[in-house]
């Protein structure tokens, strides 16, 4: 799975551009998408960027984070209730659209800037092409996730609308980053646009690098999940009921301690720590400590726009870490195809208890095998994961859209 080139822009060298970044959510450590946009925009000049988010998230934002100039933020409904009532309210969010669209521009005009970032999620990146339309300021939009099945299972409206709403919202951007390659080849199919890739990226994590504190037993296998189940669900409940005490002496599993860092709660077991939602140091510290990291997805058939589009924000963390990895999806997957390609981890494409154990055994039984997927899966890191070059590239993507609408 080649990840796209960049598109050939003559590059313009200069300070970066002031930008309004109109987003549902702001950057922060909740979720993969907004870790993501965390890492890119971290070494963005905070002077250059202002920013108009949804009121709700902004519990989100780390206190004491300068990361813009400007925030503001737009009024909404939660979107919670029983009866229909968080339907109704996500019907109003939606008609907020073209009022946040509205602000957003009386925004620039106070505060004048030369192009508008957005993420495919939630609404404002529909008033970002608004703005965009209507002030003919160029709009570079990033989509980790095929919004319109999201959308669609809670919103009680035709499909066929939101597909119109996205395809409509993508040909008014002059720039997409798609999460992988499998988004880009589906939003070339479904509505016709290009972009580039840009896989989920962080930086090096540093070897010996929040090792402190904790120690495990000799011999053990250290497994390591972190987050929040989606898409994945089934395929983690098969690896936490096989390790379970019981299970794992049933089977003769080697010596498994699984940790979980998660906001949900499985049944205790001896083999299982659960950790809870942690924050990203404590995130790194748990992945430095591990031997195995576990990147399972979904075989369910609702699940495959998922899993054939979208590419899991922790890959990059994994891949940057030096340890093995344990993928368990589809054949057809995202991150069964890259692994494949990249030699990167130890991959089992069946959903099958049987092959699951015999592939912790090959991890288990030998150390050798485990530094060779931790190389490959570093030289992958370097490739296509490096946070740097990706900030490098949106600046590049940015300065080259402000010089031209100068």
């Amino acid at each position: 799975m080649p990840v796209a080139a960049p598109a050939s822009i003559p590059s313009v060298m200069g300070p970066p551009p002031d930008i309004l970044f109109l987003n549902d959510f702001p950057p922060s450590n909740q979720n993969g998408g907004t870790v993501l946009i965390r890492r890119l925009l971290s070494a963005y000049p905070a002077a250059s960027l202002i920013a108009l988010t949804d009121r709700r998230h902004n519990k989100r934002l780390e206190p004491g984070l300068k990361w813009c100039a400007h925030h503001f933020s737009f009024y909404s409904k939660n979107e919670k209730g029983r009866f229909g009532v968080a339907r109704l309210q996500a019907v109003f969010n939606l008609s907020l659209v073209p009022l946040i669209a509205i602000y957003a521009m009386r925004i620039i005009r106070r505060k004048p800037v030369s192009a508008i970032l957005s993420v495919v999620s939630g609404t404002y990146f529909l008033a970002a092409a608004m703005v965009s339309s209507w002030m003919r300021t160029p709009l570079v939009l990033i989509v980790h996730d095929d919004w319109v099945p999201i959308v669609a299972s809670f919103l009680p409206l035709p499909r066929r609308f939101f597909h119109f709403l996205m395809g409509w919202a993508l040909r008014k951007a002059s720039h997409i980053f798609s999460v992988s390659d499998g988004m880009r080849e589906m939003l070339q199919r479904e509505y016709g646009v290009d972009s580039e890739v840009q896989l989920p990226a962080t930086e090096r994590l540093a070897p010996g690098a929040f090792t402190g504190g904790e120690e495990k037993s000799a011999g053990q296998l250290r497994l390591l999940y972190m987050g929040n189940g989606v898409g994945a669900w089934e395929s983690l409940m098969l690896l936490v009921d096989m390790v379970r005490t019981e299970n794992a002496k049933r089977r003769g599993l080697p010596d498994i301690e699984l940790h979980l860092c998660a906001p949900f709660k499985v049944d205790t077991d001896p083999n299982i720590v659960q950790h809870g939602w942690v924050s990203e140091a404590e995130a790194r510290r748990q992945v430095a400590l591990a031997d195995v990291l576990f990147l399972p997805y979904s075989f369910e058939d609702e699940c495959r726009a998922i899993t054939r589009a979208s590419f899991p924000a922790k890959s990059a963390d994994y891949l940057a870490s030096g340890k093995a990895i344990l993928v368990l999806g589809p054949e057809d997957s995202t991150v069964a195809i890259y692994a494949k390609q990249w030699q990167c981890a130890e991959i089992v494409m069946e959903f099958d208890e049987i092959k699951l154990a015999e592939a912790l055994a090959r991890l288990a039984g030998s150390e050798e095998h485990r530094g060779e997927l931790a190389a490959n899966a570093q030289r992958a890191w370097e490739a296509n994961h490096n946070i740097a070059r990706q900030q490098e590239r949106l600046l590049e993507v940015l300065g080259n859209l402000a010089a031209q609408t100068s």
